[in-house]
């Protein structure tokens, strides 16, 4: 479940928390020796009218967060999206599937990555808490452009969306087929690719699903895997290249 509200901390991460579609944003701090560079944005803060309290020694407030780059805001998210939801979307979609990703720095790597390439939509279980303050600085604010759907059960929400003609591409060291030479979309087709977890990768059951299994040609005698934020760049850089 999502928290009624969040900390979140660092310029960008509140900066997009203003822009955004899917948050409120409660009250904002910034500490008094950063009005000045900050200048632009307390003016739009006071142009939405959002509370904003100017206070001494910020960072020491809060011994915890490693840095908060003298900025802070207590935020709620007020939209929450479904599976159903993107079903209902007709327009063409580009979804990644987070299947058991655990490292908070590789989750928010892959937000920041997706905003960059037009991804429409990021699935994961409701067992994570995504809105982590780390994850949200990390995603540099990205998370709040992009469409979180959270899910029960991602084995069946994958079905799901296989019944409702989303293509599914695993993205596995153990596919069958180069991304450089199977990465084939039509113009109007509705797309999510599945990124597993950091040590076990993606469950044989799903890749059983998967009509599509790609891999990434790697010099394996040098390392034998990519890190899955690397991985997910590379996908979402060839998917638009091919588009």
């Amino acid at each position: 479940m999502v928290k009624k509200s969040i900390i979140i901390y660092g310029y960008h991460p509140v900066e997009e928390a203003i822009k955004s579609n899917f948050i409120k944003v409660l009250i904002i701090f910034i500490n008094n020796n950063k009005i000045s560079k900050y200048k632009l944005l307390i003016n739009k803060i006071k142009k939405k009218k959002i509370p904003l309290k100017i206070i001494y020694k910020l960072n020491k407030n809060f011994k915890n967060i490693y840095n908060t780059q003298g900025i802070m805001a207590n935020i709620s998210i007020i939209k929450v999206f479904l599976l159903q939801d993107i079903v209902n979307d007709k327009k063409k979609k580009n979804i990644i599937i987070l299947y058991n990703i655990t490292d908070t720095k590789n989750i928010g790597s892959i937000i920041r990555t997706s905003a960059c390439f037009n991804v429409d939509y990021i699935i994961i279980p409701n067992t994570y808490y995504i809105y982590n303050p780390n994850i949200i600085k990390i995603s540099s604010g990205s998370i709040f452009k992009i469409k979180i759907c959270r899910v029960n059960n991602i084995d069946k929400s994958i079905k799901f969306l296989i019944n409702n003609n989303i293509k599914i591409i695993s993205i596995t060291e153990k596919g069958t087929e180069n991304i450089n030479n199977n990465l084939t979309i039509k113009s109007k087709e509705s797309i999510a690719f599945i990124l597993g977890n950091e040590e076990t990768g993606i469950p044989k059951n799903i890749l059983m699903l998967t009509k599509h299994k790609l891999y990434i040609p790697i010099k394996k005698e040098i390392i034998s895997s990519l890190n899955v934020s690397v991985s997910c760049g590379i996908i979402l850089y060839e998917l638009n290249r091919n588009l």
